[in-house]
């Protein structure tokens, strides 16, 4: 998708030594400048207006950010110059909450997240209206995707005794970021042939993530 980023906690680690196994986890030497992310060919996909509504929807929460901080302007001691320096600080074009509330929207907009649920019904309908017809061999494995995240998140969360992950002050949850960097890993190691780069570095790097990196593939907040 558009605003594409993996998750450094995967791809950080994809810089795995040779072939050797096991791997150690904690030492994952360096692969060069070897790009990682052409290993599995992702799929052309037609998402329309959404991205830039998504866009859109990311200035407008900065807009509100930049509300925020200049009217707590205003009951400031002025000579307190740390409280000044936040006061001026505007926020950035494309700030860290970006990275979770965009593919909340990018999900929202394209009917897979309902009222902050994953509907998979509607995430296969997607899929297989807005897939490239040449990439369409990735779809089913992207749905499987879909569902081991899913159901591993929602078993983490069964762990721990919540129903939902707490939201940034801004509204977004981190459920659809978590998604969907899990998805794109779990698309990589198990990416069709048919898209797949079978080269040493590929290989090694999934055989890496394979043991290293295991689903949910990301960090889980704990509420």
């Amino acid at each position: 998708m558009a605003f594409a980023y993996i998750l450094t906690v995967l791809f950080a680690c994809l810089l795995a030594q040779s072939h050797a196994a096991p791997f150690n986890c904690t030492e994952p030497p360096n692969l060069g400048q070897f790009n990682i992310h052409s290993c599995c060919r992702m799929p052309e996909m037609d998402l329309g207006e959404t991205p830039a509504k998504c866009v859109a929807y990311i200035k407008t929460l900065n807009a509100q950010a930049r509300g925020m901080m200049n009217g707590m302007g205003g009951g400031m001691n002025k000579n307190n110059t740390n409280n000044n320096n936040n006061r001026n600080a505007a926020p950035a074009e494309f700030p860290a909450y970006a990275h979770i509330c965009y593919p909340e929207c990018i999900y929202r907009e394209t009917g897979s997240l309902v009222e902050n649920e994953f509907n998979m019904e509607n995430v296969k309908k997607f899929l297989n209206k807005s897939v490239n017809k040449r990439d369409k061999d990735i779809v089913p494995q992207i749905v499987r995707s879909f569902e081991s995240c899913l159901d591993n998140i929602k078993g983490h969360m069964a762990a721990v005794g919540i129903k939902t992950y707490a939201k940034l002050p801004m509204g977004c949850s981190p459920l659809a970021s978590m998604m969907y960097s899990c998805v794109n890993a779990e698309t990589f190691l198990h990416c069709p042939a048919k898209m797949w780069k079978n080269e040493e570095q590929c290989n090694v790097a999934k055989s890496f993530a394979a043991q290293c990196n295991p689903l949910p593939h990301v960090p889980l907040p704990i509420g």
